[in-house]
């Protein structure tokens, strides 16, 4: 028993069991009406007991930087917070507590990336690979059982696109893309490819024709086509023979989810049509032309010319956002239903009307304002939101990554193989994601599914590092 209860299998067992938490997570939400269920009890269980166990075990050096990294993140957050408690207005989408969840969140994010590249070493990096296998299955499955039951809910609110038992269409949608880049490669594996390539077959259907989002349907042909043209690449550069059989099974497979989404349409394109449609719906009185803000930040953008806005439901800042939005969103010819782009112009002018040094390092609150306007692309929301300090303390360690992965990719680039340059575009890949869909790193099983990029893409690196300071050594013993 001691054998088999290792801490990466623990680990591991924490990847397959993320979609099961997920499923559970939204049964309970959408059943029983309730936040509380067991996946919030599991989640951040399982990586307390890891990261106080590494604490234990671990020698004194390790403890101590543990206690200044954990007494750091916890300044932090007393000081984020303190500073939104003071910016929130009646306005807020959210209060206090629903601020310190995604600080909660984004810490556990960071705990599970420390216990991933300790736990996790070179000889048993294939459990990994494999229970993302299994995890994808899960997930996949799962969706098909749902849709066939007809108990699946909607993507949109309109009725469109269908994600599954799952509380999000882009979550679910980055968790598949990102499982791709760890077990895609499996695809030149005999053993593992009769499991690879049906869940590869599901997942691409599901994505390209069913779920509706175009992170989903794009994302799918640009990994395929990525995964080809790297080993395709190595095997010229490597004089290999190229498996011409898997070279036409990838181009086939990609022309014909091309010519079905053609012929027989796609949620995401009939997503798309409907936004262009109603287009129309929201007028400008002032200009009386199409709007270029929602409706409910139009109706704000009244009351406050009419100086109708109650005391205390808007700061001054705020209230001057909502003008600079209004005029250049009309100046851009934004679109109405484009939030997006709304919101990070609202965000990047309140910063600039808030004047305050303490909120551009520490943060002027994710949740601090409008509904509508909460900031959905969160890269950007974690300069703005958090701060620069946020910033760098919860994206800097898979930035260190990604960065050094590059340079040292460069550096000793006849000596990496077509897996690391994949699996640093799918590091790429989470950041692409968390920018234009958002809620990437926020959602815990995706950022489960980064961690497991990054941990394998640093075990690679680190060999490589390793390997070269040796010969680096000898050379030097030689001499």
């Amino acid at each position: 028993m001691k054998n088999k209860i290792k801490l990466e299998n623990i680990l591991c067992a924490f990847i397959i069991l993320c979609p099961i938490l997920d499923m559970t997570s939204f049964i309970f939400r959408n059943t029983f009406n309730t936040k509380l269920s067991p996946s919030t009890i599991i989640r951040p269980l399982i990586p307390t007991l890891v990261i106080l166990y590494l604490f234990i075990k671990k020698d004194k050096k390790f403890k101590k930087k543990l206690l200044i990294t954990g007494l750091v993140y916890a300044v932090y957050a007393l000081i984020h917070i303190y500073l939104f408690s003071k910016v929130k207005t009646g306005m807020s989408f959210g209060t206090e507590t629903h601020e310190l969840q995604y600080i909660i969140n984004y810490t556990f994010m960071i705990i599970n990336l420390i216990i991933f590249t300790v736990v996790f070493k070179e000889e048993n990096i294939d459990k990994m690979k494999k229970s993302v296998l299994i995890a994808a299955g899960i997930y996949i499955i799962s969706i098909y059982i749902s849709i066939l039951t007809k108990t699946s809910s909607h993507t949109y609110i309109e009725g469109m696109g269908y994600k599954g038992w799952f509380e999000s269409g882009n979550s679910i949608s980055a968790i598949l893309l990102l499982t791709m880049f760890i077990y895609l490669p499996y695809v030149k594996n005999k053993k593992y490819r009769k499991f690879v390539i049906p869940i590869l077959v599901l997942v691409g259907i599901f994505l390209s024709m069913l779920i509706g989002t175009r992170a989903g349907l794009f994302g799918f042909i640009i990994i395929i086509a990525l995964y080809m043209g790297i080993e395709v690449l190595f095997n010229i550069l490597k004089n290999e023979k190229i498996d011409k059989k898997f070279f036409i099974i990838g181009i086939t497979g990609i022309a014909i989810i091309i010519l079905i989404i053609i012929g027989c349409g796609s949620t995401t394109l009939q997503r798309r049509k409907h936004l262009k449609d109603i287009e129309s719906d929201i007028i400008d009185e002032t200009s009386q032309e199409n709007a270029h803000i929602t409706g409910s930040t139009l109706k704000i953008k009244e009351q406050i010319e009419k100086n109708e806005i109650e005391e205390g439901y808007m700061s001054e800042a705020q209230k001057q956002s909502i003008l600079d939005l209004y005029n250049i969103a009309n100046k851009l010819q934004v679109k109405n239903n484009d939030q997006r782009m709304q919101q990070l112009i609202y965000n990047i002018v309140l910063v600039k009307n808030q004047k305050s040094i303490l909120m551009i390092l520490f943060g002027n609150g994710y949740v601090a304002n409008f509904c509508e306007l909460v900031l959905e692309m969160e890269l950007v929301s974690m300069l703005l939101n958090f701060g620069v300090i946020g910033f760098l303390l919860y994206m800097g360690p898979f930035l260190a990554i990604f960065l050094s992965s590059l340079y040292y990719g460069i550096k000793y680039i006849k000596q990496i193989d077509s897996e690391y340059v994949f699996l640093w575009f799918g590091s790429a890949m989470a950041f692409a994601l968390s920018l234009l869909s958002g809620y990437t790193f926020f959602s815990s099983s995706s950022v489960i599914m980064i961690i497991s990029i990054n941990t394998i893409l640093f075990i690679k690196m680190q060999k490589i590092k390793r390997k070269n300071i040796e010969q680096d050594v000898k050379l030097k013993g030689i001499k």
